[in-house]
Parts: C-alpha cells; sequence; structure tokens
C-alpha cells in the first residue's frame, strides 16, 4: 500500500489570519471610523499597543485607554462597548480553507497545533463559538503564558508541549517578524499567505514511500 510520510511531526498554525479571514480594507476604514481614527495610521496603530492585551496583562478597557492615549482621542465606555463588539466580529470568521487543511494535515497522520498572540476577551468568545478549536492537541495562546511571539519563550512552549524537535515543526504566521522568531527557534517556518500556498509547501514535504 501506499505509506504517506512527512518531513514534519507537526503543523502549527497562528489564528488571525491564518485560521480565521483577513479584514479587507474596507472593513479595517470601517473600524478605524468606529474608532474615530483615521486609516492610515490606525491599524498600526492598533496592533502596536495591544502587546500587553495580548499578554493577559490589559483586559480590553484598559487596552482601549492605552489606545486612545496613543492616538491621542477620547473613548467613552459606550463607544469602547461598541468598539469590542465590532472588533470580536470581525476575527471570528474561520477560514474553512485553513482548517480542512488542518484536518488533512491530522487525517495523513500528523499533528496539529495553534500558536497565537491572543486576549482573553476574544478567546473567551472563540471558545464559546468554536468547537473545532478542540481538534488542535495542543494550543498556546499567549494570553493563558503572559507572552508573546515573537519572544523565544512561546515558541519553547509550543515545542515543550508538542515534545516535539524543532526541525521537525512547520509553522504559518501572516506576520513576518512572527516567523523570524519561529525560524530562529529552530522551526520550519513560512508567512502565511493563502490556504493553497500552504497547502504546496505542506504537500511538498510529504514523501510517498511504498510499504507493506
Amino acid at each position: 500500500m501506499v505509506v504517506m510520510r512527512a518531513s514534519w511531526d507537526a503543523v502549527v498554525f497562528d489564528y488571525g489570519r491564518v485560521l480565521s479571514h483577513s479584514p479587507t480594507q474596507a472593513e479595517i476604514a470601517e473600524f478605524a471610523e468606529l474608532v474615530g481614527v483615521s486609516e492610515p495610521p490606525f491599524f498600526q496603530l492598533y496592533s502596536d499597543t495591544r502587546d500587553d492585551y495580548d499578554c493577559g496583562r490589559h483586559d480590553y478597557h484598559q487596552h482601549w485607554q492605552r489606545f486612545s492615549r496613543a492616538a491621542g482621542i477620547e473613548l467613552p465606555a459606550e463607544r469602547v462597548a461598541r468598539i469590542v463588539q465590532h472588533e470580536t466580529q470581525l476575527w471570528m470568521r474561520e477560514n474553512r480553507q485553513t482548517l480542512e487543511l488542518a484536518r488533512e494535515i491530522k487525517r495523513a497522520g500528523v499533528r496539529t497545533a495553534i500558536l497565537s498572540n491572543m486576549p482573553r476577551d476574544l478567546l473567551g468568545a472563540m471558545r464559546n463559538r468554536f468547537d473545532w478549536l478542540d481538534e488542535f492537541e495542543v494550543q498556546i495562546w499567549s494570553c493563558d503564558h503572559g507572552v508573546i511571539k515573537p519572544d523565544p519563550a512561546i515558541y519553547k512552549l509550543c515545542l515543550d508541549a508538542l515534545g516535539c524537535e524543532p526541525q521537525r515543526v512547520l509553522f504559518f504566521d501572516d506576520r513576518p517578524r512572527n516567523v523570524e522568531g519561529a525560524r530562529a527557534a529552530g522551526m520550519d517556518a513560512h508567512v502565511f499567505e493563502l490556504a493553497e500556498q500552504a497547502r504546496k509547501i505542506v504537500l511538498a514535504g510529504m514523501q510517498v514511500a511504498l510499504g507493506q
């Protein structure tokens, strides 16, 4: 019979813009308008002010207070509530193509994991809605550990949880700096663009051999 032999013992996926869909430019512009900051620089500022939020040290009130100080604006509590509701929905759209790829990998006998920078508020909403999260054997969420990518410690947490040598782990993330951090940890890491691009990388690492 034909046996599939993989170059990796595990494939690890980021969540945002990998297992979830990426917001469109129109959606980012709409988000910026709700917050009251022009785009650009809204999304860059949004990304640059969330480290403590993703580490689990700040809740959403503290996060948006930090953002408002950096942006030089005021955000009343009622607007923050609307912003958080909008933000949650923006990141709650799973990428079915990537999810199916992860399932195919698992069916081929290769383990799967999630390694993601994630605030507690969004993670709670995801756990309430997405039963498929439990399909991933290992889940490393930054807010649970107080450390975010690309800190070397979070890659070690993932590798230790998997019990894998880093060179036997394939990793996909949409942010180049997180991919660079994974490569520094010894992982085979790639910048995620599309599910089909990731599929080609996975298939290239599979070898077909004749077995008994």
